[in-house]
């Protein structure tokens, strides 16, 4: 049966008097920098005006081969440091996953976040993951390029059997689809720093079109490589610190880089009423523009 506004009864995009149908958050995780290993650790981080700023850390390049004042300087950067996750981002429960030690090899660190920080928002929501396998979940992801794949492909003598699926950024996304066994549409989205909110505002209008029952929004980045940062420094991108003071009168020119995941699920309101899931907050519109030649 069909309403007035050409939906289903179940996925009506709009309230009685037309309004947009309110999107509820119904569970949550992230991996932060700061320690921050949930919204309890970065509801602490803020009250407790804590930073997660750090130096580059030592396991992820050297920073003493590519570091100069100069930014301009050709092979160079000039950040001292920015924003990093503290665990160790190569330890990873592959056989939970159904992984073998191949496609673990060759799988991008930040996919690996996003199917971690996936089970943990589902739990978080009270949902089994065998209730949304066959259903219409979205999965919208919010990602760019992958550092694990340049330091994949430098050698063509040692590029990982799994490497085009390991390390493609559609898979950001289909990862997840495929774990949960998710029907619903599985997009990554690269908008630049916007993408994880873009990724949000087409979940919202899948769930308001009736083309998804739940959604799962996700974004993730990881700085494992010095190649960006050289390209980046270049641009005269960055702050000599690395640090970012937001709408502060402390800002200098340029910002500063940082890495981390997070995962949100959606659900339209009424029906997570329904079904007594706990509502974390409520989404009740969402937008994206572009600002032209600016």
């Amino acid at each position: 049966m069909t309403n007035m506004n050409g939906a289903g009864s179940e996925g009506a995009p709009h309230g009685e008097q037309g309004t947009p149908q309110p999107i509820a958050i119904i569970g949550y995780a992230c991996r932060l920098p700061g320690q921050v290993t949930s919204p309890s650790d970065l509801w602490e981080l803020c009250t407790r005006a804590r930073s997660g700023w750090s130096p580059i850390p030592k396991d992820r390049f050297s920073v003493e081969a590519f570091r100069h004042p100069n930014p301009s300087r050709v092979g160079s950067f000039n950040p001292k440091g920015g924003y990093f996750l503290d665990e160790d981002i190569t330890r990873f429960d592959a056989p939970f996953v159904n992984l073998t030690v191949q496609e673990a090899t060759s799988m991008d660190p930040q996919q690996r976040l996003l199917l971690e920080c996936a089970y943990e928002a589902l739990e978080s929501a009270g949902i089994p993951k065998e209730n949304l396998a066959r259903r219409n979940v979205g999965v919208f992801t919010g990602g760019n390029f992958s550092d694990y794949e340049l330091n994949n492909v430098r050698d063509i003598e040692t590029i990982p059997m799994h490497q085009a699926t390991g390390c493609a950024a559609s898979l950001q996304s289909n990862r997840i689809s495929y774990f949960f066994d998710l029907r619903g549409p599985s997009i990554t989205v690269d908008t630049a720093c916007s993408s994880s909110l873009v990724a949000l505002h087409y979940a919202v209008q899948s769930l308001r079109s009736g083309e998804s029952k739940e959604a799962i929004v996700a974004g993730c980045h990881l700085n494992l490589a010095p190649d960006i940062w050289v390209s980046m420094s270049m641009s005269q991108l960055f702050n000599d610190e690395g640090k970012t003071f937001s709408f502060d009168e402390r800002a200098t020119s340029g910002f500063a880089r940082g890495e981390g995941a997070g995962v949100v699920i959606l659900k339209p309101l009424d029906a997570a009423l329904r079904d007594k899931d706990p509502v974390r907050a409520v989404i009740v519109h969402s937008g994206v523009s572009q600002d032209g030649r600016t």
